[in-house]
């Protein structure tokens, strides 16, 4: 089974006390994990699969502003005393994650301080990505950004081929879905990616990169500066 980065980062001992408090489960395509502004319940560190964060605005609907698979946890602000979500939550990606009870892991975190500093180096890595986002949705195009997040959701879900729509990466990038169908097909035709019928494939990752805009490194040197490679 695929391992959460930031749990193999810690001692054995600190790892067990996560795996026997909690409990592996299936994340579900599309399944909410949480709403924003409600109490935090949970914390999520998955093992594969990967989790958007979403801001609403108004009555638009939800933009994804961050994501997070393997390498983070989604939770874990209440280490520094927050007790409601922050953001919403959904399953982008199928998978598996390792769920907490809020009151165990602020039990594990508080005597193991190997635990608390890797989660404060996390939350350093969630805002600078977070600003990252904000100045990338305004000054890069949808096809570069499209491309970083293809790259993005392959990281996560740790696999070439995964399930996306059109509508999905739409609503998720917040820009008319012609705009996405328009970039896709492009990169279709130049043998980039394949899709049919909500399956994503990504053919020639090389050139993905290359057709990405300049935040798919700049976020992974963000984690990599404070925490090592993802």
């Amino acid at each position: 089974m695929n391992k959460n980065r930031l749990i193999e980062l810690l001692p054995k001992k600190i790892q067990e006390s996560i795996f026997y408090k909690g409990e592996l489960i299936e994340l579900t395509l599309s399944k909410i994990v949480c709403i924003a502004d409600e109490p935090i319940e949970y914390i999520y560190f998955p093992t594969d699969g990967f989790i958007s964060l979403v801001q609403r605005l108004d009555q638009h609907p939800p933009l994804e502003i961050g994501m997070i698979g393997r390498e983070g946890v989604l939770g874990a602000e209440v280490a520094m005393d927050i007790q409601k979500n922050l953001f919403g939550a959904l399953v982008q990606g199928s998978g598996n994650a390792w769920k907490l009870e809020k009151n165990d892991f602020l039990d594990i975190i508080g005597t193991n301080i190997e635990l608390k500093n890797i989660i404060m180096s996390y939350m350093a890595v969630r805002i600078k990505q977070l600003s990252l986002s904000a100045a990338c949705e305004h000054f890069h195009e949808i096809g570069p950004r499209l491309a970083k997040w293809l790259l993005m959701s392959e990281d996560r879900a740790q696999s070439p081929t995964f399930l996306m729509t059109h509508e999905f990466i739409s609503l998720m990038l917040g820009v008319r879905r012609v705009g996405i169908t328009t970039a896709a097909a492009e990169f279709r035709r130049n043998g980039l990616i394949e899709y049919h019928r909500g399956e994503m494939k990504i053919l020639d990752r090389p050139a993905l990169m290359a057709a990405s805009c300049s935040c798919y490194l700049q976020n992974r040197k963000i984690y990599s500066t404070f925490i090592g490679e993802p």
